[in-house]
């Protein structure tokens, strides 16, 4: 059977684990990078404002009223820790039991590795998914229908912060030089008069620049004769008005199972600081109190019998200055 073989055991699976490329680049990974912490209540800290400004938490539409910081604690717990496995079944143990020979051996250990690998990367897409929440809304919301959970974490970002154009960025005739110069203003405000270093939007955000008259005009002048406006274009204006640079952001995760999930919405532009915050990683108990992913398998030889490999971490973004994000709604 595969999980019995010397490749799915102890510290060489783990190593394996740990060691697996990620399968795409994660853009936020850089504005909030991950920090191992041995803090066993790493995530009621936050709770308490250990690691910054993080978090307040409320809870609403649950059986038992998370009230007190005891509950909002276990609650937090449950948050924190994100983990999933696959299972091999009967008829594939069937399958692998007695292979005929090293090709088929390979095949099964192939098999239980990019199983594996689609777990890790399951993983690591939810880290993403927990700081686009934290980056982009300000806002993780958990609702776990299942053990009746259902909390708000809220990461303060000043009300100030979140503004909205006067015309949509849609309509050619719109200004988002003006309105992302005002959004640098509104930054330079609550961060002692520092510029945001980048701006994260969609596609479809920047395929409306591409169509704006505005930024035609400040690259060919009033006599355009409607020319094309490329990506450099765009970035060249913003640099000689003195506004940060952009980047795109299309990932998506597949949430849950149910499909899939942007991470930053279309018209919506967010402009980012430095050292905004770290993503932490906890121990658990499943690596032996380290902190990181950790890998367990499970082998069953009940009626009826199954092996299967979960992976899983404790994780939580927490903003150490919200006050350096601004949220620009362009819709």
């Amino acid at each position: 059977m595969p999980l019995h073989l010397k490749e799915f055991q102890g510290e060489e699976f783990q190593g394996y684990v740990e060691n697996v490329p990620r399968a795409k680049d994660y853009l936020l990974r850089s504005i909030l990078p991950n920090k191992n912490t041995k803090d066993i209540n790493f995530s009621y800290g936050v709770i308490n404002g250990k690691y910054g400004q993080a978090a307040s938490i409320t809870g609403f539409n649950a059986s038992a009223p998370l009230r007190d910081k005891k509950q909002l604690e276990k609650a937090f717990g449950t948050v924190a820790k994100v983990q999933h496995g696959t299972r091999l079944d009967e008829e594939e143990l069937l399958r692998f039991n007695r292979p005929r020979d090293e090709e088929e051996k390979a095949q099964a250990v192939d098999y239980v590795y990019d199983t594996t690998d689609d777990l890790i990367q399951g993983v690591y897409d939810i880290e993403e998914y927990m700081r686009a929440q934290a980056v982009y809304k300000g806002q993780l919301k958990y609702d776990d229908d299942e053990n009746d959970i259902h909390i708000e974490v809220d990461y303060n970002i000043p009300s100030e912060n979140k503004l909205t154009v006067t015309t949509a960025w849609s309509d050619s005739s719109s200004t988002p030089l003006s309105d992302i110069q005002a959004a640098v203003k509104q930054y330079k405000k609550a961060n002692k008069n520092r510029k945001p270093v980048v701006m994260h939007m969609t596609s479809t955000t920047e395929a409306n620049l591409l169509q704006n008259e505005q930024i035609r005009v400040q690259v060919y002048g009033t006599e355009n004769g409607q020319r094309l406006l490329t990506k450099n274009d765009i970035q060249n204006v913003f640099s000689a008005l003195g506004l940060p640079p952009y980047a795109i952001n299309d990932d998506v995760v597949d949430l849950y199972g149910d499909g899939e999930v942007q991470l930053l919405e279309d018209d919506k532009v967010v402009l980012l600081g430095e050292n905004l915050g770290r993503t932490y990683l906890g121990p658990t108990v499943e690596k032996d109190y380290q902190s990181g992913i950790y890998s367990v398998t499970e082998i069953k030889d009940s009626n009826p019998p199954s092996q299967a490999v979960f992976i899983g971490e404790t994780v939580f973004p927490a903003l150490a200055k919200p006050q350096s994000i601004v949220i620009l709604d362009v819709s």
